[in-house]
């Protein structure tokens, strides 16, 4: 259909035109709210009346009216082609993104106010609408090609987000951190923390009100070198490592060696609370391994007596981190590829690192350690042994670089024996293993002692830990359940083995003798413990019932009387020097501990031995009834039967089921845990 505008022979069809797409009507169209149609000459625009179309106001459009017809600005937001990025590439980009906002933080003259000008993407390029910047907090669209170009955008102020306990980063534009740290309103200035260059050891000294001085340090790591690595030689200090040297090497390390060889106890209680506040810090809180913490955890495993006061016990915590910073800095075991890499493009394959001869001493001074804590508390496992492990040892005997490797190495062999006696005897059903068993183990120790270097063969700290172990491997055998009726007709595998015990206390107990008082200082917590177990051993000897023992003759042989004497004069004299050293203190030495414990215990077995050898004992009883009663050691009030005094002084008649209790009046401490 055709219709003729007034004044004007031109005639426009309907059908002729070209509807103006949407948000593209001229802006005379626009204004007048009707409908623009492209005339197919392309001069001017027809206009239609009414939303329908059904009238057509040709006289009033821009053809008509001599107008020029032009087009709309639009306005609406049209997004670009987008590129196909795959999501490893996005990762890649943001981790790009984070290096180098890190390098910006870490570059000197690094400051929170950064003023920039975001350039302008290249031609042809479409930007992600959803890609943020920093600009007031609005994010800025990119526009479709065909869009008139727009004004520069104002300078971007990217300011720092203030972390708690963090250190201040820029947030750039665009980057994972921009997104997750909007900027704040109002610009505020903050200096921007240097990072500290990254150490060898993190662990630094504990805060702690007492230091030694630099003759006092000195002189605690002499002792340190001199007495108490011939006990436990997990390190090797030859002498050019000084003072100052070891405190830059290990500073934890040093701290510690400073703790238990503090002669005064009020600083070394003091240093010792401040040891245990700092690994949790580090190793709790920080997450920190390295090898300067396994040789501190080391020095509070060997000695930790200098740490245990009248409160819950450390011995098993401490022993469980050392076990884990084995297996966090992986000296049990040789390196190995992850699982997690069979999922990558590219393998692990580490270069396998050899060990040092640090680590290796000190992978298997945690497993002689860790294994010794095992078999006097039985609360916890022992380090496992590995193969590894195996080639450790086998390195360190034939590559030795002083005469404590060798030591290490035989202790740590004898160690392995008590650790099969006490696997063996947790899976027996009565706890006792049979008597072939005992022989094997009994008869590999004799051939560990045949083959031990020269220099070893008169070793007293290492020959008394043979004899100890003697005296484990045999006790067992006679150790009847309880319940258990003593028989009448003698066993004579049992009456072996408790000579065999007899033999091994005797042999003991002259190696302890033998070392001199002084020295007592450098003694391990595992040899005080083994101290403790062999008085009460040789006091079951001494008081056994059973119809083919003599006790008389126990006491000819060794007369547990004597020892006690012998011990309380040691400790007199190690205290007494102790004191006169360090001077008056208000916590109590342990040394002036253990003679008042010792002189409190040998009181009460010496009433009951009498009694049981007929001497002052007026009813004629024996040791469980009639013998000569005694004073309660630790009250002056009534008398009491001896067969309860090592109770109230926490020291019972050596029932071995019960973990630490015979351990405690040792230690003038409880460990009973609360169930």
């Amino acid at each position: 259909m055709e219709k003729e505008d007034d004044g004007n022979s031109d005639t426009i069809s309907t059908g002729g035109g070209m509807p103006a797409p949407y948000g593209r009507a001229c802006t005379n169209c626009a204004k007048a709210k009707c409908r623009c149609i492209y005339r197919t000459t392309g001069t001017g625009c027809e206009r239609l009346n009414g939303r329908d179309g059904s009238t057509r106001d040709s006289g009033k459009s821009c053809h008509r009216l001599k107008k020029e017809c032009v087009p709309s600005v639009s306005v609406r937001k049209r997004n670009g082609k987008r590129a196909h990025v795959s999501r490893a590439a996005q990762l890649e980009a943001k981790i790009e993104d984070l290096v180098t906002l890190l390098q910006r933080q870490a570059a000197p003259g690094a400051s929170d106010l950064r003023v920039s000008s975001p350039a302008e993407p290249p031609a042809g390029t479409s930007i992600p609408s959803a890609t943020p910047t920093l600009s007031g907090g609005h994010s800025t669209t990119s526009q479709s090609g065909d869009s008139p170009p727009r004004a520069p955008p104002a300078p971007v102020v990217v300011l720092t987000r203030q972390m708690p306990e963090c250190t201040g980063l820029v947030a750039q534009a665009g980057t994972l951190l921009g997104e997750v740290f909007p900027p704040d309103d109002h610009p505020r200035h903050h200096a921007v923390p240097q990072m500290a260059p990254p150490s060898t050891y993190s662990a630094s000294l504990p805060p702690c009100n007492y230091i030694p001085n630099p003759l006092e340090a000195a002189e605690s790591l002499v002792t340190f070198r001199k007495y108490m690595l011939i006990f436990l030689p997990f390190l090797h200090l030859p002498p050019s490592v000084t003072e100052d040297r070891l405190r830059e090497m290990y500073p934890f390390l040093w701290f510690c060696i400073m703790t238990v060889t503090c002669k005064n106890a009020d600083n070394r209680v003091m240093m010792s609370e401040a040891v245990k506040k700092f690994i949790a810090q580090k190793m709790v809180v920080d997450h920190e391994k390295n090898l300067d913490l396994l040789l501190a955890l080391l020095v509070i495993l060997g000695w930790s007596h200098h740490y245990v006061r009248k409160e819950r016990p450390i011995l098993c915590v401490m022993a469980s981190l050392a076990k884990s910073l084995v297996f966090d800095l992986g000296l049990n075991k040789i390196p190995c590829e992850p699982y997690i890499a069979y999922c990558l493009r590219t393998p692990f394959n580490p270069a396998p690192r050899e060990k040092t001869q640090d680590e290796r001493r000190a992978v298997l001074a945690c497993f002689l350690v860790t294994s010794q804590v095992s078999h006097s508390l039985k609360r916890l496992d022992a380090l496992n042994w590995t193969p590894h492990m195996d080639e450790c040892l086998l390195q360190l005997s034939q590559r030795r670089e002083w005469e404590g490797d060798d030591l290490l190495v035989a202790q740590v062999k004898v160690q392995l024996i008590v650790e099969q006696l006490n696997r063996f005897t947790a899976q027996s059903p009565d706890n006792t293993p049979p008597y072939y068993y005992v022989s094997a183990l009994h008869t590999q120790l004799q051939t560990i002692k045949a083959q031990l270097p020269h220099h070893l063969q008169t070793n007293d700290t290492l020959l008394s830990i043979i004899s100890y172990t003697e005296l484990a491997i045999h006790e067992i055998t006679f150790t009847k359940p309880r319940g258990m009726p003593n028989t009448v007709i003698p066993d004579m595998q049992r009456y072996e083995a408790m000579e065999s015990c007899l033999s091994a206390l005797k042999s003991w107990f002259t190696r302890h003798f033998s070392i001199p008082s002084y020295v007592y200082v450098g003694m391990t917590f595992t040899y005080w413990c083994n101290l403790a177990h062999c008085l009460l051993a040789l006091y079951r000897l001494s008081v056994l019932e059973d119809p083919a023992w003599d006790r008389r003759a126990v006491r000819n042989k060794i007369d547990l009387i004597q020892i006690c004497e012998r011990l309380k004069i040691g400790f007199e004299e190690i205290a007494t020097k102790t004191m006169r050293d360090s001077g008056p203190t208000v916590e109590e030495d342990g040394f002036c501990m253990f003679s008042k414990m010792l002189t409190r215990v040998g009181d009460a077995w010496s009433a009951e031995l009498n009694a049981i050898n007929g001497n002052s004992m007026p009813n004629g009883g024996n040791h469980h009834g009639g013998s000569m009663p005694v004073q309660d050691p630790y009250m002056n009030g009534p008398a009491v039967d001896p067969q309860h005094a090592a109770v109230l002084m926490n020291i019972p008649l050596l029932q071995f089921d019960d973990s630490e209790t015979w351990m405690a009046g040792l230690f003038d401490i409880n460990w009973v845990v609360d169930p």
